[in-house]
């Protein structure tokens, strides 16, 4: 069994930095097959095609953000959105490779067209769980300011890609706390 997980594991891997770095179209399974230094029979044991293994991929993407941010605690509305925002631009600074693969991704929907199922449950999920934070701290449309925080976030990834550490983004994080209310002080 661990041997299964490990194999599993080096395709999962390999498949992520031959994505991040040629994209996915450019990368084959045999390609996936060399750089985690298996057979490409033994990745078709563990996944049916390279589009089976994207989905891996995400799923693996998800459970670590889930992880990470643990809705159910017992946190204040404030402590909720800051853990959030938080571990949102942290990703944008420390995950540059993982946030420029997943705006790759978001402007391929050929590409992720077998992920829609698992992107609407994650979007749903995340839209109600902030909703409902933004709702509790009476914003007037929680909805729509959702959608405009994670267009704030979605530019500061952008811009961190692009320009690197000349982007501004840690003024930018004190105007988002401002806005929501929030201090560097408040404990997530």
């Amino acid at each position: 069994m661990a041997m299964q997980q490990n194999s599993r594991e080096k395709i999962i891997q390999a498949a992520f930095t031959l994505f991040a770095d040629k994209g996915f179209a450019r990368t084959s399974v045999q390609d996936i097959a060399s750089e985690a230094a298996i057979s490409k029979g033994l990745i078709y044991h563990y996944y049916q095609s390279k589009e089976e293994i994207l989905r891996g991929i995400f799923l693996h993407l998800k459970s670590e953000w889930d992880a990470a941010m643990d809705w159910e605690r017992q946190l204040s509305p404030l402590q909720l959105l800051k853990g959030f925002l938080e571990l949102s631009i942290a990703f944008i600074v420390q995950q540059p490779k993982t946030n420029r693969f997943l705006i790759s991704l978001a402007l391929q929907p050929e590409v992720i067209a077998g992920l829609e199922k698992d992107v609407a449950e994650m979007r749903d999920a995340w839209m109600e769980k902030l909703s409902a934070i933004l709702k509790e701290l009476h914003f007037a449309e929680p909805e729509i300011e959702v959608c405009l925080l994670l267009a704030m976030l979605d530019g500061m990834s952008i811009g961190y890609l692009t320009l690197g550490k000349e982007y501004p983004i840690l003024p930018m994080k004190k105007i988002l706390f401002k806005r929501y209310g929030l201090s560097e002080s408040d404990s997530a």
